[in-house]
């Protein structure tokens, strides 16, 4: 049954686990979801396990060529500075308690003119925080598919060097102090040949600070198949924390850190697809999406006592976090 109702129907193509190489003969679904968020095609899509590895990954998908079809304008990280919630207090709690703690422990690593990638920048706003914290000046860099003329305004204006295109093509001679990727390894064709990228790019010693959805998150459960974290059909791979944590190692990195992170927001879009919402409308769209929003106090509170408790009692949230290390000794 078609729940879009876009108008457009895409060429689908099959693929093998990029992790291990196995051709799925038998798939077995764990998910079948359409684009609830931004509804740009009507086909109806499944993330699959693999019958070898069991890492759960989208076939059949989309085709290369019609990547930006799937990327509409209107995209969250296209269009906003940062992804901080417009009400002051969560702003503050989110930049200075949960942001800050993470951004620490990367600028530990990092000295005057320290070199910092964001892969998957968007607008930049995370790389901006860090070097706004950083007590010393850093050389930054900025990655994405293609940069928006407002985002390139943005970050040319405040010094920041780009890197356009998929990051794992990029011939680049730069070695990096410090690598973020958040929210972009579920987005690549190949995970394990991105994280073999970043550890070519990183210099010895340095650092990567990477978010993926996490497949065992407690929301998954409760939202199934309109689970905001599946964004089909962009979302190309869900870890587990085995998983990513393989794929990691394989790129010869030590793992310093690796746990549960709170993502509040995820639930009330969650339950707006759920409920058949707009996920993204605005607050004054009526009462049901005032009551339902990201900036919502009461909606917000709920949401981060739930990630908070998951956390406390060692369950996976919608997001793990990872800080990992290239060894001293590799060149």
């Amino acid at each position: 049954m078609n729940e879009i109702s876009s108008g457009v129907e895409l060429n689908l193509v099959s693929v093998p686990c990029a992790l291990c190489g196995s051709a799925e003969t038998a798939p077995r679904p764990v998910f079948e979801s359409f684009d609830y968020e931004y509804r740009t095609c009507d086909n109806k899509f499944q993330f699959i396990a693999c019958a070898k590895c069991g890492h759960v990954y989208l076939s059949p998908r989309i085709r290369m060529r019609d990547i930006d079809r799937i990327y509409p304008r209107n995209y969250t990280v296209r269009v906003t500075e940062t992804q901080y919630p417009a009400f002051a207090p969560f702003r503050w709690l989110k930049l200075n308690v949960l942001d800050r703690g993470w951004n620490r422990k990367v600028i530990a690593n990092l000295r005057a003119g320290s070199r910092v990638l964001d892969i998957g920048a968007g607008f930049g706003g995370n790389l901006t925080y860090l070097a706004k914290l950083a007590p010393f000046p850093l050389e930054l860099f900025a990655n994405d598919l293609k940069f928006e003329p407002e985002a390139r305004s943005y970050l040319s204006d405040r010094g920041v060097t780009l890197i356009e295109g998929p990051v794992e093509e990029v011939q680049c001679e730069e070695r990096f102090d410090a690598i973020i990727c958040q929210h972009a390894i579920e987005h690549v064709t190949d995970p394990g040949r991105l994280v073999r990228w970043i550890s070519d790019h990183l210099a010895p010693g340095g650092v990567l600070y990477l978010e993926t959805p996490d497949l065992n998150a407690l929301s998954r459960y409760f939202f199934k198949n309109h689970w905001q974290a599946l964004s089909t059909p962009r979302h190309f791979h869900l870890f587990s924390r085995k998983a990513l944590a393989a794929c990691i190692r394989g790129g010869n990195l030590e793992i310093e850190f690796h746990g549960a992170i709170v993502e509040a927001s995820q639930w009330s879009v969650s339950l707006r697809i759920k409920l058949g919402m707009e996920p993204y409308a605005p607050r004054s769209t009526g009462f049901m999406y005032s009551m339902i929003s990201y900036d919502n106090f009461f909606t917000k509170c709920i949401s981060c006592m739930i990630d908070l408790s998951a956390i406390m009692l060692g369950l996976s949230t919608v997001t793990q976090a990872l800080i990992a290390r290239k060894p001293a000794a590799l060149a």
